[in-house]
């Protein structure tokens, strides 16, 4: 993203729970042993890993994600405000480079739509609420007369429903416009009748179900849960016919976050080498994670030879609520795997909503978005452009 406003760090307030919280400064008495933020390193112009959708991997982008520069957002990371005294260096420290491996190097282009923002293709099944498919369409059709040229969709996402819209209205309104669809394999939307008494369906998330949050969803098929290599190619084959598209930018595996799941995605000719297996046919561009869970990621990301991945999305772990993914992203970093950074309105949270990782926000949650507003007023801006 293009660098921001230069503004204060934030400060990092201990917390009860494992996230790694973002506290205004100016409202939030630091605890004295907690050392005090210095104002983050100047980015360099090379072309070092970064936080866009460009070509410099990796980076950090997905819908209009950005982040204010907080580049060690955890008490490890923050350097201390007086200056240590060093030792005279000697010839061969001099030339060392300097260690920078515990630091999240920032870009400085201009942001461009097209390149560094991706439309996120879940609402238009209707979250919690249903809407219109002409709301659906028309709001594929702004993002691309803003200049959006990646979507990215899931057939998680009313089994189906977000994949059919999001194919018809670019359909309808690309009008020649080279858009790059992402959408993602773990679930294989069965026919009733095709369910197997061994198919582990994922009843959760159906029509009915007390956890289903696309009431629009269709009811007359199941979704099976299904890493293996067979089920990303069935799976892969289902979206290109729901989708109308004769082909895919890039497949992500999707919440892959129980042992059951990781096993199957990461065993020898299992998910994860059948995606590498498209990529090498010309199926796909991009092999890519889609997750909740940064830790899940992580360990996927080392549990598979270098070069397996091109990218990972990793949703609501790096936004002004949570900073989970921060260990993920210098690990993508290191490997210049692509980072398209979800959720960076944690939930709808920080522009006006009332939900937080698919549940009602906690007061926690809800205080620490009070302090953040304060922040911004106190800046002249609003939440959301901080977010």
């Amino acid at each position: 993203t293009p660098t921001p406003t230069p503004t204060p760090t934030p400060t990092p307030t201990p917390t009860a729970t494992p996230t790694r919280s973002l506290a205004a400064p100016e409202l939030i008495p630091t605890p004295a042993s907690t050392p005090t933020a210095t104002p983050t390193a100047t980015p360099t112009a090379t072309a070092t890993p970064t936080y866009t959708t460009a070509t410099t991997p990796p980076t950090y982008v997905h819908s209009s994600r950005s982040l204010a520069p907080v580049l060690n957002p955890t008490p490890d990371f923050i350097p201390p405000l007086e200056p240590t005294p060093f030792p005279t260096p000697t010839p061969s420290a001099m030339s060392a480079a300097p260690d920078t491996s515990h630091e999240l190097h920032l870009r400085t282009e201009p942001l461009s739509v097209g390149q560094h923002l991706i439309l996120g293709c879940s609402p238009l099944a209707g979250i919690y609420d249903s809407i219109p498919e002409s709301q659906a369409y028309d709001t594929v059709k702004a993002a691309l007369e803003l200049g959006f040229l990646d979507l990215d969709t899931a057939p998680h996402y009313g089994l189906g429903l977000s994949e059919a819209r999001t194919g018809r209205a670019v359909a309808m309104h690309a009008g020649g416009r080279s858009v790059r669809l992402w959408t993602k394999v773990g679930r294989v939307l069965k026919p009733h009748a095709e369910v197997a008494a061994e198919d582990e369906v994922e009843r959760g998330n159906m029509p009915g179900s007390a956890g289903c949050i696309f009431p629009d969803s269709p009811t007359d098929v199941s979704p099976v849960l299904d890493y293996t290599g067979d089920g990303v190619r069935r799976s892969h084959a289902d979206s290109l016919r729901r989708l109308g598209a004769g082909a895919v930018q890039g497949l992500r595996v999707h919440d892959a976050e129980d042992e059951e799941r990781f096993a199957q995605a990461m065993a020898p000719g299992g998910g994860i080498d059948a995606l590498v297996e498209l990529r090498s046919k010309g199926a796909i561009k991009s092999v890519s994670l889609g997750m909740n869970d940064a830790a899940y990621v992580l360990r996927m990301l080392q549990g598979k030879p270098p070069g397996t991945f091109d990218s990972i999305m990793s949703a609501g772990s790096w936004n002004l609520i949570d900073q989970d993914g921060y260990d993920l992203m210098l690990e993508c970093q290191r490997r210049g795997v692509k980072v398209h950074n979800a959720g960076i309105f944690a939930s709808g949270l920080l522009v006006g909503g009332s939900y937080y990782k698919y549940a009602p926000a906690t007061p926690e949650v809800l205080e620490r978005r009070e302090r953040w507003t304060q922040l911004a007023v106190k800046h002249g801006v609003s939440l959301p452009v901080v977010a």
